[in-house]
């Protein structure tokens, strides 16, 4: 089950468009007809179970227009459009070219879309409608599926009411990295890289929604060492219930390449403060071993770990010493 759960893991990071999307639930809807009966009814709740034979056609062409999925059922066509951040929508083309009646068009995206006549409907709400109706001789296989869909769409189910009170702390957080940065020693020197260009980071962790991220970029000069000058990024993911402090360096020219193609013939272990890199999202990552007192710490110890982490992580690069 683990090795199942780090393949979906990687699938998602991976094959993440609409048209991965589409194409991962077809291959679901042809591998299980009790997910294909619960996938349709999802959108038209009418089409009782002796529906059968389904016969669903991915990308189907008629006109201009290119629905994701198209089938039929007791002589009526039915049309399924999925969207992932595309705002570009069709509805009365469908209807017209398909010539079917609006309750005819399931529309599902990963946002929410309100228009006046048809029936609309989110990534979210149908992860939650299939996780109540999961048969248990499917359940490995249903689950898999939905966390290949709650990692590329993003979904996010809040557990724990808002604490308005803990909201500073990420402002605190974000602007303490500035002292964090600040190295000039023998081995390394790093400082704050001012202009912001995004809060991408170093490469999106778990299904990490990009807005759920916060931090800032540095910059980085070895000493000594033939290796280019690179840009990193040092931030917090908060949307996790469970907030992780990283840094990346992300494989792209002109800001973490000269690390990333570093860390890609070199094994650097765990250290004390960090695990050891990991390869995401076309990024190297150093996740923070969050002390279990961080929270009851002072400022100026929690700074001081954090300076700490950043300093390991830059001595451990340094030590790895030979690009491949």
């Amino acid at each position: 089950m683990e090795k199942l759960a780090q393949f979906i893991k990687n699938l998602s990071h991976r094959f993440r468009s609409e048209n991965d999307l589409s194409d991962v639930t077809w291959t679901m809807c042809e591998t299980s007809d009790k997910f294909q009966g619960a996938f349709l009814r999802f959108f038209f709740p009418w089409l009782k179970r002796q529906c059968t034979d389904v016969y669903m056609e991915r990308e189907y062409v008629k006109g201009n227009c290119r629905p994701d999925f198209f089938f039929e059922c007791d002589e009526e066509s039915y049309i399924i459009e999925n969207k992932i951040e595309d705002r570009n929508h069709h509805f009365d083309q469908y209807v017209k070219t398909f010539k079917i009646d609006s309750s005819h068009l399931g529309y599902i995206a990963n946002y929410k879309i309100v228009k006046s006549g048809f029936n609309t409907y989110t990534w979210k709400e149908l992860y939650q409608y299939l996780q109540q109706n999961i048969p248990e001789d499917e359940r490995t296989l249903w689950e898999a599926y939905l966390d290949y869909i709650k990692n590329v769409c993003n979904i996010y189910i809040p557990t724990k009411p808002m604490d308005l009170n803990g909201m500073n702390s990420l402002y605190t957080f974000y602007r303490c990295l500035d002292d964090v940065f600040a190295f000039d020693n023998e081995y390394f020197h790093s400082e704050l890289y001012p202009y912001k260009r995004d809060t991408k980071g170093g490469g999106n962790i778990h299904g990490t929604p990009r807005e759920g991220i916060m931090g800032k970029y540095f910059e980085l000069v070895f000493k000594g060492l033939k290796i280019k000058k690179a840009w990193g990024w040092m931030g917090v993911y908060f949307s996790l219930e469970e907030p992780i402090i990283l840094i990346g360096f992300r494989n792209e020219d002109g800001w973490g390449q000269p690390i990333y193609r570093l860390l890609e013939c070199q094994t650097i272990k765990s250290g004390r403060l960090f695990d050891a890199p990991e390869e995401v999202d076309n990024a190297y990552l150093f996740m923070f071993k969050t002390p279990a007192n961080f929270n009851e710490l002072s400022l100026p110890k929690q700074e001081r770990l954090l300076r700490k982490f950043f300093e390991d992580v830059m001595m451990a690069i340094y030590n790895a010493k030979v690009l491949c």
